[in-house]
Parts: C-alpha cells; sequence; structure tokens
C-alpha cells in the first residue's frame, strides 16, 4: 500500500475513533441500534487504537512515540467526554486503548510494506 494510501486511511480512521467517541449519548445509542452494534464501546477502543498504532508504524513513526500519541489522544478523548451530555469517562476504554495500540504494532511486524 502506498504512503499516501496508509496516510488518508490514518486520517479517516482517525476521524471516525473521534467522532465516534464525542457523540452525545443518544445520538451514539442511535448509530449503535441502526448498525446493530450493541455494547461494542472497549472493542471499537481495541479496534481504532490497533488500526491507527498499525498505520503509524507502516509510516515510519517509532513505537513509543505511536504508544504515547495514542494514549494522549484516549485521555483527551476521555477527559472531553465529562462534558458530552450521557457520556463518561471509563478506565475500561483507556485499557482498549492501550491494548489496541500494543496489538497494532505487534502486527507492524508481520505486515508487508512496513
Amino acid at each position: 500500500m502506498s504512503s499516501v494510501w496508509r496516510i488518508s486511511l490514518l486520517i479517516v480512521i482517525t476521524l471516525l475513533f473521534v467522532c465516534g467517541a464525542m457523540l452525545p449519548g443518544e445520538m451514539r445509542e442511535t448509530v449503535s441500534k441502526a448498525l446493530s452494534l450493541g455494547g461494542i464501546d472497549v472493542c471499537a477502543h481495541l479496534f481504532f487504537c490497533a488500526l491507527i498504532a498499525l498505520l503509524l508504524g507502516c509510516n515510519g513513526m517509532p513505537f513509543i512515540w505511536i504508544f504515547v500519541l495514542l494514549m494522549v489522544l484516549g485521555g483527551l478523548i476521555e477527559l472531553a467526554q465529562l462534558w458530552i451530555p450521557y457520556r463518561s469517562t471509563s478506565w475500561n476504554d483507556v485499557t482498549g486503548n492501550a491494548v489496541g495500540t500494543i496489538v497494532g504494532l505487534s502486527f507492524c511486524g508481520w505486515v508487508n510494506g512496513c
């Protein structure tokens, strides 16, 4: 996959992650029901952080910086949720971010082109 495609995909995935995390509670539930997602909150954090970490790793960013960047992003999201109606912060989400980042980084060495 070319660098332009990886960066474009990285931007789209990151925007989906941030926008999904910023949805007010009622809207989040509506989207979740419409897409038949159920209660996949922690899985979503794991999935998106793994993808973002993989894409950043494939673009040559050092692993430690990827981990720090995603933990800061996740922490800012959790902090922002304090002011979003019907949302709350969760240590489970932070854990999902960390585990997802580690999973994504572990796949960096196995993916061709990284």
